[in-house]
């Protein structure tokens, strides 16, 4: 194979008497000759029309014998790092036909029983001129360069150039009808004369064994090679290139010669073959006009050799591998076939996903490949990895276990599959065989045919699974049957299959249902013993006290079992004075309700002494900040109502400040209020002192009645005044009933609020 370059400049014009496609290809090709193996002009058009098969008349004076080419040029591939690597031009390039005269020896050569004698014969006659090593090659049937004899000290560590590739170190075999010979230096200093035959069989000459009258494609090598600074000279190359020329026709002769076992070989491929316990086939390389690899035949194959399709061993054998196995291209096997057929190295990949196009869909699979060079072709062989194929024995204690079953169905074959537990979830009789996917309705409840309906309509218009939950009909009531259902598309997007996995989660439901029903009893028990603490608790509301009428409403959290820690008192002391007390502990459960008592208890125990409002919450502020095992934090508002003289004292730790409505004007009573209970130890509670007058209306109220976590106006204030100014008119219930209204209290958090009238 010769690589061209197309940035290449310098090219001739169309040349009378050539079509125009066909001269620009002879005219390419006969510069890159030129360029890069120094041939001269009539030189590189002779080549050229052996190598496109055009007429070369215009090539006169040049013979179908052999042609000498001097010169260097850069070969590539494994044989770089051979004995044939080459610098720069060392000669000039020109033709040099040989008649076979009376040198000495060359007759000798022609009587070479084989390969290995005819090397040794050659190094000889060629030794006196300082040759170290001579080898000989054959190209074989599966394009791979091997060596057929090899002589001298050097021959040792170059006699494993065998399966390169042909093309890597050969392109003049393919280029003319004659044989042609070459000399190289290379970058180690050694020179070598190598004579290759022609890529065409010259008329009468023997043809590559097996080509059946084909015109033949033997390709042999002959190469001899000076290592070190001897050099042969310059009168003595004539003599070389004859004694080279005799040796290569000579070789030529022993390759054409057919191997005696071949029907021996032929019947041991097909044993090993037979015994290869997975499925394997034997393909044979088909070859264009350059020796590239264009497709393989499928020679043979084992009896276990079927394919995706199902297609048998006998349809499988004698077909043409891409023709059968267009896949193979998409995925790259047909490459790597070619790769191993050149170079050598086996093949082994796997498991990886492949696709093979039928009527217009794609068959997917998991496949295994593995791919070895063996008489003159492939021996290749292939394994499916599917789930399907796990035993029977394992999925029915896999789905046994979790109850659970698989189905698949196919659009495009109408093939339906079902595991061994989907008919038990169905209650289907096996002998039956499985459901077509349109029945499957007539066993769904038919509430939950929306269900199914939905899922269908998401399955449509997006890729990935969906899972549903439906009920079906059985025996002993409904079953509950939990669906994760999936299309399978090729690469084209054509669906494949539906696959679906179904489990019965009847058992599962019923205890779900069990336990709710136990926890739905657990909660009605916690809601009666809460609201039993909530009225132990809070005090008995007094609506009438000593110059005050009073409405006092505590409305818990809408989850009751919620208890608070709201608390309030309103009730005479023994000095004609009305406490006056709300307040409102952090938090909720038994830990913030017993806060509450303790907090309660002690006020009253406190007030009982005659202690001013102040002086009642510093200590408060102690019994919070001692009192628990934890440091207790509360808020809170005492006052005391005069009903003699109509004042009011209070003072506040960290709540809410109380409003006073007078006529239709609605005010906060702001003090100084410092710390909440339990915070500090030095909270600075201060007392003020207003005088009210008959009609007034003071209102005290927790957080609950101003806080709600859904609305971020920040305007809950404003309308607390508003509300307060609305139903100053009414009486003290009706007040109150106004305020819960237009507030809607805070539905996770309890309220408490109480509204002062002050009698005349």
């Amino acid at each position: 194979m010769v690589r061209c370059d197309s940035g290449a400049t310098g090219s001739r014009p169309e040349e009378s008497g050539r079509a125009p496609g066909a001269a620009l290809s002879a005219v390419r090709v006969e510069e890159l000759l030129i360029k890069h193996l120094g041939c001269d002009e009539a030189q590189a058009r002779a080549c050229a029309s052996g190598l496109l098969g055009t007429p070369a008349a215009d090539a006169p004076g040049l013979l179908p014998s052999a042609r000498t080419v001097y010169g260097a040029g850069r070969l590539t591939g494994a044989v770089e790092d051979r004995a044939i690597r080459t610098t720069g031009v060392k000669a000039r390039a020109g033709t040099v036909p040989h008649d076979f005269g009376p040198y000495d020896g060359t007759a000798d050569l022609a009587a070479a029983r084989n390969p290995v004698e005819l090397a040794q014969q050659l190094l000889e006659r060629t030794e006196e001129t300082g040759a170290t090593a001579v080898l000989l090659a054959v190209v074989d049937e599966d394009g791979g360069l091997r060596t057929s004899g090899a002589a001298g000290s050097a021959a040792r560590t170059d006699s494993d150039w065998s399966q390169i590739p042909l093309h890597c170190i050969l392109p003049l075999a393919r280029m003319s009808a004659a044989d042609q010979q070459v000399w190289l230096d290379d970058e180690a200093g050694d020179r070598s004369l190598t004579w290759v035959s022609a890529g065409r069989d010259r008329p009468g000459g023997p043809r590559a064994p097996g080509n059946g009258g084909r015109p033949g494609t033997a390709v042999c090598v002959v190469s001899v090679i000076w290592s070190g600074p001897e050099r042969p000279a310059p009168t003595a190359r004539d003599r070389l290139e004859a004694l080279a020329d005799r040796a290569g026709q000579r070789l030529r002769g022993l390759a054409a010669l057919k191997p005696p076992d071949e029907g021996v070989r032929t019947a041991w491929l097909d044993a090993v073959i037979d015994a290869v316990p997975v499925p394997a086939a034997l393909l044979r390389p088909l070859r264009d006009g350059l020796g590239r690899v264009v497709e393989f035949t499928i020679e043979r194959c084992n009896a276990r050799a079927i394919d995706i399709l199902g297609r048998t061993p006998d349809q499988i054998t004698g077909s043409r591998l891409l023709e059968t196995f267009p896949g193979m291209i998409l995925s790259g096997i047909f490459d790597a076939y070619v790769a191993v057929l050149e170079t050598g190295v086996p093949l082994d990949r796997g498991p990886f996903s492949y696709e093979e196009p039928f009527q217009g869909v794609t068959r997917p699979a998991v496949l295994s490949v593995r791919a070895q060079r063996a008489a003159g072709g492939l021996l290749v062989t292939w394994q499916f990895h599917d789930g399907q194929t796990h035993t029977s024995t394992r999925i029915d204690d896999d789905e046994r276990l979790v109850n659970l079953g698989w189905a698949e169905w196919k659009p495009a074959t109408g093939g339906v599959t079902w595991s061994r537990r989907m008919y038990d979830i169905l209650e289907r009789p096996p002998e039956l065989g499985p459901l077509p996917l349109d029945a499957l309705s007539g066993y769904v409840i038919e509430e939950d045919l929306p269900t199914v309906v939905k899922a269908v309509q998401s399955l449509a218009r997006a890729p990935g699974p969906v899972r549903f939950e439906v009920r079906t009909r059985a025996s002993d009531g409904p079953r509950h049957v939990s669906v994760s259902a999936e299309l399978l598309r090729d690469s084209l997007g054509n669906l494949v299959a539906l696959r679906g996995v179904v489990q019965d989660v009847t058992d599962v439901r019923r205890t779900e249902a069990a336990l709710e029903a136990t926890r739905r009893e657990a909660e009605s028990q916690q809601l009666r013993m809460a609201e039993e603490l909530q009225l132990a608790l809070l005090p008995r509301a007094h609506t009438t006290l000593p110059g005050l009428r009073a409405a006092i409403r505590y409305q818990p959290a809408e989850n009751c079992a919620r208890v608070g820690g709201d608390w309030f008192e309103a009730t005479p002391l023994p000095d004609g004075r009305v406490l006056i007390a709300i307040g409102d502990v952090l938090g909720h459960g038994l830990q913030a309700a017993a806060g509450m008592a303790q907090l309660r208890n002690a006020l009253l125990g406190i007030a009982y002494t005659g202690a001013d409002p102040a002086r009642i919450l510093d200590c408060l502020n102690l019994v919070a900040f001692h009192g628990h095992d934890e440091s207790l934090n509360a808020t809170a508002a005492v006052g005391h109502f005069d009903p003699q003289r109509r004042t009011l004292t209070w003072a506040r730790a960290g709540h809410p400040p109380p409003v006073l409505v007078r006529g239709d004007r609605a005010t906060e009573l702001v003090t100084d209020d410092g710390t909440s209970l339990g915070a500090s130890l030095d909270p600075g509670y201060a007392c003020k002192t207003l005088t009210l007058r008959p009609g007034d209306r003071v209102i005290l109220y927790t957080d609950g009645l101003v806080e709600r976590r859904s609305d971020r106006s920040g305007n809950r204030e404003d309308l607390l005044l508003s509300a307060a100014r609305q139903g100053a008119h009414g009486d003290p219930e009706a007040h109150l009933e106004t305020l819960l209204s237009v507030l809607h209290t805070n539905p996770e958090d309890d309220t408490c609020v109480i509204v002062l009238h002050v009698g005349s």
